[in-house]
């Protein structure tokens, strides 16, 4: 244990005790040895802790292997065919959406501009393109994220098939 702890002066908090009392206990050093007399304080022992990083596997069978490999191909062409669909899905509906927002901020557009110059005000038109181009991309984003969590779940059940719990 280090020496930061060994001489701990305990302050006085409690004011009704007598004045000698008071004067003994503000110069009286406590050690945590004595304090901690219940426990197995030793006062010249250092702490010690060692940490090991090294993983300790354990050695595979042939079966274990071959089964182990066969997994990780099928993970792989599963994960890779997942994104892909995500992929080509995210970008067809991010085309639609992004095509319904613009042709209705341009109707939209249309029909303010038209109403502002009978009154002969200038009207705000909305920005259709870039509310357009933010809809594509929220919606290839949002599929890229299904297919990642698609992906993840195939993972789990191709592990628990071929390479089982305790991996």
């Amino acid at each position: 244990m280090s020496d930061v702890f060994n001489n701990i002066q305990i302050p006085n908090y409690n004011k009704s005790q007598p004045s000698n009392m008071q004067n003994s206990v503000q110069n009286e050093k406590l050690k945590v040895s004595d304090s901690l007399s219940a426990s197995n304080v030793k006062n010249n022992t250092a702490d010690t802790v060692e940490i090991s990083s090294e993983n300790q596997t354990k050695s595979q069978g042939p079966i274990h292997k071959l089964k182990s490999f066969i997994g990780n191909i099928k993970k792989f062409f599963s994960t890779t065919g997942e994104y892909v669909k995500g992929t080509a899905k995210g970008i067809s509906t991010g085309i639609v959406a992004g095509s319904v927002v613009y042709t209705g901020g341009s109707i939209i557009n249309g029909i303010k501009g038209k109403m502002a110059a009978k009154s002969g005000e200038t009207a705000k038109k909305i920005p259709n393109k870039a509310l357009a181009v933010a809809v594509g991309v929220l919606s290839l984003a949002a599929n890229i994220w299904t297919a990642s969590l698609n992906a993840t779940e195939k993972q789990s059940a191709i592990d628990h098939r071929w390479t089982g719990h305790n991996n």
